[in-house]
């Protein structure tokens, strides 16, 4: 007996079927791409859909200023190593555990 082998594409119409299941809107690439009316980025250089991210902290953090909010951002989507492995296991520490950041609440730190 041949053993199954799931294709790409069965993996993420599974995925997207699970994800829509959760409430999820499923949007296309297309639908989304640079230049186009939904536009979520300018190029596809682009890795990460900041208004998302932004919104998603804001969502999560809901007190958080807005300069929090940004310096979070900023340490999500800059690279802190010339190591792609160490980058790697740096976002995978932030999905996880969270960014750390420090603002100023009514005059202090």
């Amino acid at each position: 007996m041949t053993p199954y082998t799931l294709t790409e594409s069965e993996v993420e119409e599974a995925a997207l079927a699970w994800f829509a299941g959760l409430g999820y809107s499923i949007l296309s690439g297309p639908e989304i791409a640079p230049g186009e009316a939904g536009e979520e980025r300018t190029d596809y250089r682009q890795p990460f859909l900041l208004r998302r991210v932004r919104d998603a902290l804001r969502r999560i953090n809901p007190t958080l200023p807005e300069s929090a909010v940004d310096e979070a951002v900023r340490k999500f989507t800059v690279p802190s190593s010339a190591s792609l492995v160490e980058n790697n296991h740096t976002f995978h520490r932030y999905l996880t555990n969270g960014v750390l950041v420090e603002y100023r609440e009514n005059g202090g730190v």
